[in-house]
């Protein structure tokens, strides 16, 4: 199953600090692993102010997303180190 995609406003602000190689690899790990994958089973469920996303690593730079099942949909929340305080 192909799931959809929705970015956030801010996860292009967040690729764009990454820079395009780091931005490029997260791209590959979203199509692969959320949009061709499972992402409703893949990924570390989130927990406190997150509760409800979910999260995959690449390297030191989290993806966390939220999946809609009924919508067979995925929103992308924020891409960033976790250091940021904000990912």
């Amino acid at each position: 199953m192909v799931w959809g995609v929705i970015y956030h406003p801010e996860v292009q602000k967040d690729l764009d600090l990454l820079g395009a190689v780091a931005a490029n690899r997260i791209l590959d790990v979203i199509e692969e692993r959320i949009i061709n994958g499972e992402p409703d089973k893949s990924g570390k469920p989130l927990r406190a102010s997150l509760a409800g996303c979910r999260r995959i690593r690449t390297g030191d730079t989290r993806i966390v997303y939220r999946v809609d099942g009924k919508a067979i949909q995925v929103l992308i929340v924020a891409v960033g180190a976790r250091r940021d305080k904000e990912v």
